[in-house]
């Protein structure tokens, strides 16, 4: 937390939902919009960010910038987080709050696609503030088994932590809508670049490898995206 199948997103996924009602499935709402002034765009996002967020009962706003693996040159991903599907399907895009900040919007730019993801992974980590960055590598998968694969990535949340790796984020988002529902995004995410890629070193880990051994038979990459991501607004104090 991811394109429209990122982010899309990070470690403040798991803030976004210690709220959540009894029974509820967080949601991240993701928009992939290509832009040639993504300063402007990134700009507008982050004036209009608080009010879009309330006007639509969101939890966070952020947007997220490729690093490696866009589909389309140009692309960015806003992502808004939601702490339940009632939540999330409540929302009134077209409110009129929505429509005033997007007339506030001068930066040309493509809507390519506008997709819902169930969070069906969280990670606890630090709460990000406003104007944090993250830095995420986000690989969506298909599997035959999503329960097996789910339980994998628990396996390895907690052997990131036993190896040193506590404050690395791993989630996992299902999307919802779009050609790619019922597939798998995973997400691993750090404070910092580096840190980030300190996590991906340890692939080559043993405990790594073991974490993970016997999921090649029930599981498919299909894309990948190192993105950095920024906080835009968030609700918790």
């Amino acid at each position: 937390m991811v394109s429209r199948y990122l982010k899309t997103i990070c470690v403040i996924a798991a803030t976004s939902i210690l709220s959540a009602p009894a029974f509820s499935e967080p949601v991240m709402n993701l928009v992939t919009v290509n832009t040639k002034d993504p300063a402007g765009y990134i700009g507008w996002a982050a004036s209009s960010s608080e009010a879009l967020s309330k006007a639509n009962g969101a939890s966070t706003m952020g947007i997220c910038v490729p690093r490696g693996g866009a589909e389309v040159a140009g692309d960015l991903y806003l992502y808004s987080l939601f702490d339940s599907q009632k939540t999330a399907w409540s929302a009134e895009f077209m409110n009129k709050t929505m429509v005033a900040e997007v007339a506030k919007n001068k930066a040309d730019r493509t809507i390519r696609f506008w997709d819902n993801y169930r969070i069906v992974r969280t990670s606890t980590g630090t709460t990000s503030a406003t104007g944090d960055k993250s830095y995420q590598w986000n690989v969506l998968v298909s599997t035959t088994n999503m329960s097996k694969y789910l339980a994998s990535l628990d396996k390895l949340q907690l052997a990131m932590q036993a190896n040193d790796f506590a404050d690395i984020s791993v989630q996992a988002f299902v999307p919802d809508s779009g050609d790619r529902v019922g597939k798998v995004m995973v997400s691993m995410a750090a404070t910092s670049s580096a840190r980030l890629g300190e996590a991906l070193d340890a692939r080559t880990e043993p405990w790594f490898a073991n974490t993970l051994k016997g999921l090649s038979n029930i599981r498919t990459y299909e894309h990948a995206w190192a993105l950095e991501c920024t906080t835009l607004y968030n609700a918790q104090p």
